[in-house]
Order: structure tokens, then C-alpha cells, then sequence
């Protein structure tokens, strides 16, 4: 789903930036003004995507994690 977002962002991008060189002489042009927030709010919500799913994997523990002995109650019963 974030591939996806990611090309249409990349897509209304590269519409943006042409239309706006098309229109230099006008001096803007509304419709590459609006492509052009609609490929950031693409991209913005492809980052987003992309957090969530990191954040709701489980990450599987470090070697060094195994190595260390868990540790019960205070640190002064050791």
C-alpha cells in the first residue's frame, strides 16, 4: 500500500513540476498548485503507513539480549 502511495505521490509530482513549466509565463497555474498538495499529502500518508507497520511487528531480540542474565527484584539482590 505505501509502494503504491509512494509512485501516485511521485506521479502528481512529476505532473506538478511539469504543468508549472508549462505555465512560467503565467506565473502559476492553480491546477499544479493542487497536484502538487495532493503528492505531498501522498507522500506524507505513505510515511505514516510505513511507521504504523514498523511499529506493529515484533522485533526479534538482539544477541546481546540473550547473553544477559535477567536480573530479579533491586539491583542490590545480585
Amino acid at each position: 500500500m505505501r509502494i503504491f502511495l509512494g509512485l501516485l505521490a511521485a506521479v502528481a509530482i512529476l505532473l506538478a513540476s511539469r504543468r508549472f513549466s508549462l505555465s512560467e509565463s503565467v506565473g502559476y497555474d492553480v491546477g499544479a498548485l493542487f497536484l502538487l498538495l495532493i503528492g505531498i499529502q501522498l507522500l506524507i500518508t505513505a510515511a505514516l503507513i510505513h511507521e504504523s507497520q514498523e511499529n506493529r511487528t515484533p522485533k526479534p531480540p538482539t544477541s546481546a539480549d540473550k547473553h544477559e542474565p535477567e536480573a530479579s527484584g533491586s539491583p542490590g539482590n545480585q
